[in-house]
């Protein structure tokens, strides 16, 4: 298995890891009504879950921001 499998397995199963942390996050916060800490564990699987699916789509939407605010 060389590095760039190895790379596409975790990003591959990166998400399915994500989706169950925020599952039990979230049902674990739920018992406790704690519902801001739900939210956040919501929009931080989902933030998670985009960065894994395209990594290289987040990296190029954060260079345009950067080239655009140092004016390259």
């Amino acid at each position: 298995m060389g590095l760039k499998q190895l790379s596409d397995f975790i990003l591959e199963q990166g998400k399915y890891v994500i989706i169950m942390l925020v599952v039990f996050l979230a049902s674990k916060n739920f018992a406790k009504s704690k519902v801001v800490q739900i939210i956040s564990a919501f929009v931080g699987g989902a933030i998670a879950y985009f960065f894994l699916n395209d990594p290289e789509k987040v990296f190029d939407g954060m260079g345009t921001i950067i080239e655009k605010l140092f004016g390259g």
